[in-house]
């Protein structure tokens, strides 16, 4: 708990800050991006399914500020290695693919939950 109490002093610290500087550097930008989207994104308790899909629209915004930062990283090593093998396309497929799937899991989790609401409500 201390760990976590001490992450979200320094999160708090961060954004007190006001804007960043603006960056030319993509991945920097990128990077900035996709902490801000965690910090302005905070989970909320799961006490129901109807909270279980809540936490699937949360991860859904995770994974798309993570597949942002991702192809900024991914776009800057392709320029930074010319001839590389680098499949941008593969990778990019690959993390969408995995994002899709955990949202899967999570929104069939929240029926099954809201069934068994349901059945002890009955």
């Amino acid at each position: 708990m201390a760990q976590a109490d001490c992450i979200t002093t320094a999160v708090r610290q961060l954004m007190s800050r006001g804007q960043p500087p603006k960056s030319t550097n993509a991945v920097y930008a990128a990077h900035t991006e996709f902490i801000a989207a965690l910090a302005g994104n905070a989970p909320r308790p799961i006490r129901s399914g109807e909270a279980l899909e809540s936490r699937a629209d949360h991860l859904q915004k995770v994974f798309a500020a993570l597949q942002v930062y991702v192809t900024a990283i991914i776009a800057e090593i392709g320029e930074k290695t010319p001839g590389s093998t680098l499949d941008r396309q593969y990778l990019d497929q690959l993390l969408c693919g995995v994002s899709a799937e955990a949202l899967r899991v999570f929104l069939d989790a929240a029926a099954e939950m809201r069934g068994q609401e349901h059945r002890r409500a009955s």
